[in-house]
């Protein structure tokens, strides 16, 4: 009968053979498709066309159930609708809409991001070898600026031929800011660029990423809660628009569009700043008001006019546990001071507060004339209330967080 063998521990060796570094290629390989200029141009000017194709594909839609409106009319309104996400204008009747959709916006950058990293992978690929710091920035730079140069050239030739030259600055300069910030992302992640920054400001720019997503967790949990409390105003409102099968296409691509906006009213209503729906309205955590508003079916989900309950306050709890994560995660990796955790939390804070007061600056605008002018968040409100908030709870989230990381003993 065989005996069962047992390892003896102290025969057991472990060898390890010693590690190759692999150098990576510098550059991608092979030749590139298309001059750099051409690439980068053409990337921005593509962008824009890709992006109105997308709208007019969804406008396509709804013609199909209204085909006697001439095609000519259903492309125009189309191009206001682009134009519309920089901030242009669309015409209805004697009335004009300026709410700008964000989230069309933040498709546009999408685009001019895809963009600005294929100019920059063409202009390196038409580069052998190293470069030097110089070389990089002129590449990095000039692949941004001609993304963005070509992006602006259509939309201002867009917005000439659909508004006329008097309206053509306001949407060419919004598309030069969405080509900029997209092409820069690109550009800057194919080039794998990692600026050297202090180490304060390193951990508040990750607090400030993380404050950023609660944000958008916290108004998403509003706005959800918000559209089930009122589920039977909208449905009735929806009801009562009698769509077709095209509309109810055309009217949820429409909501996701609105969506980033709609999430921005919802934040500055729990950080306690309170939006608009009109001139001589106000919605706020301490009560509503409201004036004469269209029959949209996502205006149902506004809570009823009058005083609010007291207890409707303790949603600005929500608003300092978002400022104390940020704090929280700026300060939490690493070992640093009391100043360097102040600094880190402050940061943080800041950040996080600007990022929102830019977010409720620009889902501001209009459905309308008369009273449907001002629509969103307030926006002194919000620089009084909401971003003293985000500050102060980051700054006290990061002090406790080194607090008790001093007090742990080491391990």
């Amino acid at each position: 009968m065989p005996l069962s063998r047992s390892r003896d521990p102290e025969r057991l060796r472990f060898t390890t053979s010693t590690a190759r570094t692999l150098r990576l290629p510098t550059a991608p390989e092979g030749p590139p498709l298309l001059p750099w200029p051409l690439a980068a141009l053409g990337g921005g000017a593509v962008a824009g066309v890709a992006g109105a194709l997308l709208v007019a594909g969804v406008m396509l839609v709804a013609w199909f159930s209204a085909i006697a409106i001439p095609l000519a009319t259903m492309l125009d309104f189309a191009a206001q609708v682009w134009l519309l996400a920089h901030g242009g204008a669309v015409a209805i009747g004697a009335d004009r809409l300026t709410l700008v959709p964000l989230g069309l916006t933040v498709g546009a950058a999408a685009l001019c991001s895809s963009a600005g990293r294929f100019a920059y992978r063409q202009g390196r690929q038409a580069r052998t070898g190293d470069l030097s710091d110089a070389a990089r920035r002129t590449l990095l730079l000039g692949s941004i600026g001609q993304v963005a140069a070509g992006y602006t050239v259509f939309a201002a030739v867009l917005a000439g031929v659909v508004a006329g030259p008097g309206a053509m600055w306001r949407p060419a300069l919004g598309a030069l800011a969405v080509s900029l910030v997209g092409s820069a992302v690109g550009a800057c992640r194919a080039a794998g660029l990692r600026p050297s920054l202090p180490d304060w400001l390193r951990r508040g720019l990750r607090g400030a990423v993380a404050g950023g997503l609660g944000l958008v967790v916290v108004a998403g949990v509003v706005l959800g809660t918000a559209v089930v409390l009122g589920e039977p105003r909208v449905a009735a409102l929806e009801e009562s628009l009698g769509l077709d099968a095209g509309g109810v296409v055309v009217w949820s691509v429409a909501v996701l569009a609105y969506l980033p906006n709609l999430l921005a009213w919802a934040l500055a209503w729990v950080l306690g700043a309170g939006f608009t729906v009109g001139t001589g309205s106000v919605v706020s955590l301490s009560g509503t008001q409201l004036g004469m508003l269209p029959a949209l079916p996502v205006l149902g989900a506004l809570p009823p006019v009058g005083a609010a309950d007291p207890w409707l306050l303790g949603w600005l709890a929500a608003g300092v546990a978002v400022g104390a994560l940020a704090g929280f995660v700026a300060v939490r990796g690493g070992r640093t001071g009391p100043l360097g955790a102040l600094a880190a939390g402050a940061a943080a804070g800041l950040l996080v507060g600007l990022a929102h007061l830019a977010w409720a600056a620009m889902s501001r605008g209009g459905l309308g004339s008369l009273r449907l002018v001002g629509l969103g968040p307030r926006l002194l409100e919000t620089l009084a209330v909401s971003m003293p908030l985000l500050l102060l709870s980051s700054v006290l989230g990061g002090l406790v967080t080194w607090f008790v990381r001093r007090r742990r003993p080491a391990s």
